[in-house]
Protein backbone atom coordinates (compact mmCIF):
# COMPACT_ATOMS: atom_id res chain seq x y z
CA UNK A 1 0.00 0.00 0.00
CA UNK A 2 2.85 2.37 0.79
CA UNK A 3 4.40 1.76 -2.65
CA UNK A 4 1.05 2.40 -4.39
CA UNK A 5 0.81 5.79 -2.70
CA UNK A 6 4.35 6.70 -3.78
CA UNK A 7 3.68 5.54 -7.35
CA UNK A 8 0.48 7.62 -7.51
CA UNK A 9 2.25 10.65 -6.11
CA UNK A 10 5.08 10.25 -8.63
CA UNK A 11 2.58 9.94 -11.50
CA UNK A 12 0.77 13.12 -10.40
CA UNK A 13 4.12 14.92 -10.16
CA UNK A 14 5.11 13.81 -13.67
CA UNK A 15 1.74 14.87 -15.06
CA UNK A 16 2.03 18.28 -13.37
CA UNK A 17 5.55 18.85 -14.70
CA UNK A 18 4.46 17.77 -18.18
CA UNK A 19 1.60 20.33 -18.13
CA UNK A 20 3.58 23.12 -16.45
CA UNK A 21 4.76 24.80 -19.72
CA UNK A 22 1.19 25.66 -20.70
CA UNK A 23 -0.20 26.18 -17.17
CA UNK A 24 2.03 29.21 -16.46
CA UNK A 25 1.12 31.20 -19.62
CA UNK A 26 -2.55 30.27 -19.22
CA UNK A 27 -2.50 31.53 -15.62
CA UNK A 28 -0.87 34.78 -16.77
CA UNK A 29 -3.52 35.29 -19.46
CA UNK A 30 -6.35 34.53 -17.02
CA UNK A 31 -4.82 36.93 -14.47
CA UNK A 32 -4.54 39.71 -17.05
CA UNK A 33 -8.13 39.14 -18.19
CA UNK A 34 -9.38 39.25 -14.60
CA UNK A 35 -7.41 42.46 -13.98
CA UNK A 36 -8.89 44.13 -17.05
CA UNK A 37 -12.36 42.72 -16.45
CA UNK A 38 -12.60 43.83 -12.82
CA UNK A 39 -11.37 47.31 -13.72
CA UNK A 40 -13.91 47.59 -16.52
CA UNK A 41 -16.74 46.42 -14.25
CA UNK A 42 -15.91 49.18 -11.74
CA UNK A 43 -15.74 51.78 -14.54
CA UNK A 44 -19.10 50.57 -15.88
CA UNK A 45 -20.74 50.58 -12.46
CA UNK A 46 -19.42 54.08 -11.77
CA UNK A 47 -20.68 55.41 -15.10
CA UNK A 48 -24.14 53.92 -14.79
CA UNK A 49 -24.74 54.72 -11.14
CA UNK A 50 -22.70 57.62 -9.76
CA UNK A 51 -22.62 59.68 -12.97
CA UNK A 52 -26.37 59.36 -13.51
CA UNK A 53 -27.36 59.91 -9.89
CA UNK A 54 -24.95 62.65 -8.77
CA UNK A 55 -23.72 64.12 -12.06
CA UNK A 56 -20.06 63.39 -11.28
CA UNK A 57 -17.73 62.97 -14.26
CA UNK A 58 -16.84 59.41 -15.42
CA UNK A 59 -13.64 57.77 -14.19
CA UNK A 60 -10.85 56.06 -16.13
CA UNK A 61 -9.66 52.48 -15.86
CA UNK A 62 -6.74 53.39 -13.59
CA UNK A 63 -8.95 55.56 -11.41
CA UNK A 64 -11.24 52.54 -11.01
CA UNK A 65 -8.33 50.43 -9.76
CA UNK A 66 -7.26 53.23 -7.42
CA UNK A 67 -10.82 53.30 -6.08
CA UNK A 68 -10.73 49.53 -5.50
CA UNK A 69 -7.39 49.85 -3.69
CA UNK A 70 -8.71 52.71 -1.57
CA UNK A 71 -11.77 50.65 -0.64
CA UNK A 72 -9.50 47.77 0.40
CA UNK A 73 -7.49 50.08 2.65
CA UNK A 74 -10.55 51.70 4.19
CA UNK A 75 -12.75 48.68 4.73
CA UNK A 76 -10.39 45.73 5.14
CA UNK A 77 -7.13 47.11 6.51
CA UNK A 78 -7.97 46.67 10.19
CA UNK A 79 -9.85 43.42 9.95
CA UNK A 80 -8.31 40.46 11.73
CA UNK A 81 -8.51 36.91 10.57
CA UNK A 82 -11.55 35.12 11.95
CA UNK A 83 -9.85 31.75 11.80
CA UNK A 84 -8.92 31.62 15.51
CA UNK A 85 -11.35 33.97 17.23
CA UNK A 86 -14.47 33.52 19.28
CA UNK A 87 -15.50 29.99 20.23
CA UNK A 88 -12.63 28.28 18.43
CA UNK A 89 -9.97 30.38 20.15
CA UNK A 90 -11.44 29.63 23.56
CA UNK A 91 -11.84 25.98 22.68
CA UNK A 92 -8.26 25.58 21.48
CA UNK A 93 -6.96 27.38 24.60
CA UNK A 94 -8.97 25.00 26.77
CA UNK A 95 -7.54 22.03 24.91
CA UNK A 96 -4.01 23.41 25.17
CA UNK A 97 -4.41 24.05 28.93
CA UNK A 98 -5.93 20.64 29.58
CA UNK A 99 -3.14 18.94 27.65
CA UNK A 100 -0.52 20.73 29.78
CA UNK A 101 -2.19 19.69 33.06
CA UNK A 102 -1.91 16.13 34.27
CA UNK A 103 -5.31 14.52 34.04
CA UNK A 104 -7.11 13.64 37.24
CA UNK A 105 -8.11 10.02 37.69
CA UNK A 106 -11.75 9.23 37.14
CA UNK A 107 -13.84 8.64 40.27
CA UNK A 108 -14.18 4.96 41.04
CA UNK A 109 -11.03 4.01 39.14
CA UNK A 110 -8.23 2.21 41.03
CA UNK A 111 -6.02 5.33 40.80
CA UNK A 112 -8.79 7.57 42.22
CA UNK A 113 -9.29 5.57 45.43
Amino acid sequence: MYNDDDAGREERRRRFLRNLPWIIPAAMVVGALLFIGIGQVVVWLWRYTVVDIFGIKPITFWQAWALLLLAQFLFKANMQSTARTGYWQRHSRWRRDSAARPSEPAPGSPEGQ
